[in-house]
């Protein structure tokens, strides 16, 4: 089966720290990440960019807007595609990214989720 691995990150709090202090979290990433992809079965990574614009419906009219919303200070830091048996193996494989591995994670309001892909096509 297929999951979706979607890491978040609290950009209020990654701001505050200094791009020395952010570089040297990063580089401790390094040794779980390794042990993350050795381990599971990677079919797409993605890091989406800083950049974003929203839209939604508000009495009947489409609202445009630039940037993330501002009530939210969590983002999307990552998203991994890849192959695991059933969500429980997902977990045990999502459990070895640096998300839930550094003790930074917390200062950092990292977190991360799994779900299953379903095939739109197999969904009847």
């Amino acid at each position: 089966m297929l999951f979706l691995f979607i890491g978040y990150y609290d950009a209020e709090k990654m701001n505050q720290s200094s791009q020395q202090e952010l570089d040297a979290v990063m580089e401790r990433c390094n040794v779980p990440l390794e042990d993350f992809f050795t381990k599971t079965n990677v079919l797409y990574e993605w890091h989406p960019g800083a950049e974003t614009k929203r839209a939604r419906l508000l009495d009947g009219q489409i609202q445009h807007q630039d940037g993330p919303d501002p009530d939210k200070t969590e983002q999307i830091g990552s998203l991994v595609v890849f192959e695991a048996v059933d969500l429980e193996q997902a977990v045990d494989l999502a459990l070895l990214h640096p998300t839930t591995q550094l003790p930074e994670a917390q200062k950092y309001g990292w977190r991360m989720e799994v779900r299953p892909l379903i095939d739109p096509k197999e969904a009847k």
